[in-house]
């Protein structure tokens, strides 16, 4: 596959992502202020279902590239590669990435999706909300590269 081709798909699976977490961050907003969310119950599960294999993916790759985020990792293409690194360098930045995703392991946040304790759903949602922070910057650089192609 050539270059231009990886980078769209990753922008496209990035914004999958990104779709699955404001979708279950809206819902676990509402729930813990105490609105039922029917309507969107189904497209929770579906989220869930998103960010569970995502989770699982990511804390593989972490664990392949390494505490330093320098060791290669095989079954990946570069841009998730990428991710992988930029996960392992925001670990270090304890000034912006302070949830329990980047203090453990996304492994650790995958085991509380389901979770329906009001503390859990908390975790999870400033779990959600630096995932999302850490995906924008990683669109932000497939974007300028797609862009920067046309």
């Amino acid at each position: 596959m050539s270059t231009q081709w990886l980078t769209v798909r990753s922008f496209q699976q990035s914004q999958e992502l990104l779709a699955a977490i404001n979708a279950l961050s809206i819902h676990l907003k509402l729930q813990l202020a105490g609105v039922k969310d029917q309507e969107r119950e189904d497209e929770a599960r579906n989220s869930r279902d998103v960010l569970r294999a995502f989770l699982g993916e990511l804390d593989a790759f972490i664990v392949a590239v390494g505490d330093k985020g320098s060791r290669p990792v095989t079954g990946a293409d570069a841009r998730t590669r990428q991710l992988a690194r930029s996960f392992v360098q925001a670990r270090r930045d304890r000034g912006h990435y302070r949830s329990m995703l980047f203090r453990n392991s996304p492994a650790h946040v995958r085991d509380i999706l389901e979770s329906v304790d009001p503390k859990d759903q908390q975790v999870l949602l400033e779990s959600l909300d630096e995932l999302r922070s850490l995906l924008e910057a990683h669109i932000h650089n497939d974007t300028s590269k797609i862009l920067g192609e046309i």
